[in-house]
């Protein structure tokens, strides 16, 4: 016995296909875009935004500043004592620091409040040489004294 006809009427086909239409959604969703789009290139994005921009300064040069300068004295121990260098001071002893760190203070003028001395010690070098050493920058006008 042979196979049954499939069944091809318009009826058949309707009733094999299911969920909802999106026809009618679709087209409501394209007259939004349209209008959407339609709008906007009457409004203008710039006719509503107000922002504050910085007038364009081509004509200035560009400024520029330093930061505060950091200058760095390092101390190592010796058999005679401990050697500072920095502040125009290369391998000397302790002693003659105050009178380089008077003489830094004094050529910086107005500006060795925002100067920062960072001390640098090896590992070896007393702490008792090391507040001294602070002692002396403080007391020759520098504020901002770090130990690194």
């Amino acid at each position: 016995m042979s196979a049954p006809f499939r069944r091809r009427n318009a009826l058949h086909t309707w009733q094999t296909h299911f969920g909802p239409n999106m026809t009618p959604m679709v087209d409501v969703v394209m007259v939004i875009l349209v209008f959407f789009m339609a709008s906007t290139a009457l409004v203008g994005p710039e006719w509503i935004l107000r922002a504050q921009v910085a007038p364009d300064r081509r004509d200035a040069p560009p400024t520029f500043t330093l930061g505060p300068a950091e200058l760095l004295i390092t101390l190592a121990p010796s058999p005679a004592g401990v050697l500072v260098s920095g502040l125009g001071l290369d391998r000397q002893g302790v002693d003659v620091l105050a009178d380089a760190a008077t003489v830094a203070a004094q050529s910086l003028g107005a500006a060795v409040a925002h100067t920062r001395i960072i001390i640098e010690p090896e590992s070896s070098v007393s702490y008792d040489a090391i507040v001294r050493v602070q002692e002396m920058l403080v007391d020759a006008g520098f504020r901002d004294v770090a130990l690194r």
